[in-house]
């Protein structure tokens, strides 16, 4: 690709207190071979010293919150100080392992794309869940079965996904501003199964790129009631919300009681496994702030709806694809 066929690409990395993660993923970006793009790190108010360590590159252009203001909101603010004609959204634990992928994804790209989601799969394995999302009778569906890495890697065709995982995605800055971006209503769990749907809806497609793969680096080994408590805390309202606002009628009748139902049974059970209630709790509340939101979730729902292009729920019928 000769530099003046390269449109400008801004890499945009939300962090908060990630500052070990950042030590192995900033260099990875820094490294890319691509001749025009600008690398912005959002901070959410971290104080384990990431600040000054982004401070040490003069090509790291950072954003301070001062304090953290969620992933959500974090998100919208880098894609708002983006210059880029496109934008690779990262999480500051996303390990970048192909020098090459800017070019390749925007030799991807068409008219009609959403997003592309970059292939990425937890360190120290070469199988993954982390393949798109694809949404069942309620909701996105949370039981993917991990497939091998390299079996995706020799899939040629494209793959459409029912949208991107938020991790690390490839969008137009032009296509991210009109599909909305991010919902801001709260500080987590409303962002990506919110805006994927949302692209299929007004005409786009969401895609799996396979061409190469990146490495989460953040896992998260913690299984106490108080880890399972914070999942379920924003999990319903946010995953009803973004029914609500994308979903056609008919659809929604079958799955925001299914989610209900799912949720409700699920955060029983770890609630009896772990011995506590503060699981099925952090469940409660999760409902009680929806019902709180629901009159600004059906004023989202006219102004969302009003735009869609596509008349049926076309991301429900994506099924996860199979590489054998």
């Amino acid at each position: 690709m000769k530099d003046e066929e390269c449109p400008l690409i801004s890499i945009v990395m939300l962090n908060y207190n990630g500052l070990e993660y950042l030590k192995k993923t900033v260099p990875s970006v820094l490294e890319l071979n691509y001749p025009n793009y600008e690398y912005i790190i959002v901070d959410n108010g971290s104080s384990d010293g990431s600040i000054d360590f982004i401070r040490g590159f003069e090509r790291i252009r950072l954003v301070e919150n001062g304090e953290n203001v969620g992933y959500s909101k974090g998100k919208n603010i880098g894609f708002r100080e983006a210059n880029g004609e496109y934008v690779l959204s990262l999480d500051n634990d996303i390990l970048l392992t192909d020098q090459d992928i800017l070019g390749k994804l925007l030799s991807m790209r068409g008219k009609d794309t959403g997003f592309i989601q970059v292939l990425f799969t937890d360190i120290d394995t070469m199988h993954t869940k982390y393949y798109g999302i694809y949404f069942s009778f309620y909701g996105a569906n949370l039981h993917l079965k991990p497939q091998d890495v390299e079996k995706i890697r020799n899939c040629k065709k494209q793959i459409p996904i029912g949208a991107a995982t938020g991790g690390c995605f490839f969008v137009s800055k032009k296509n991210w501003d009109y599909i909305g971006g991010f919902d801001e209503s709260q500080s987590f769990n409303l962002d990506d199964m919110d805006v994927g749907p949302r692209a299929w809806m007004y005409g786009f497609k969401n895609y799996l790129y396979t061409g190469s793969y990146a490495i989460h680096l953040g896992i998260n080994k913690t299984q106490t009631a108080e880890s399972y408590a914070n999942r379920f805390r924003l999990f319903f309202s946010g995953h009803a919300r973004s029914m609500i606002k994308n979903y056609r009628l008919g659809s929604l009748i079958i799955c925001l009681p299914s989610l209900f139902a799912f949720q409700f049974v699920k955060s029983l059970r770890y609630s009896v496994k772990k011995t506590s209630p503060k699981i099925f709790l952090a469940f409660l509340g999760s409902v009680g702030f929806f019902l709180k939101n629901l009159p600004d979730t059906l004023d989202q729902r006219r102004i969302v709806q009003s735009k869609r292009t596509v008349s049926n729920d076309l991301f429900l019928k994506i099924e996860p694809p199979k590489f054998d």
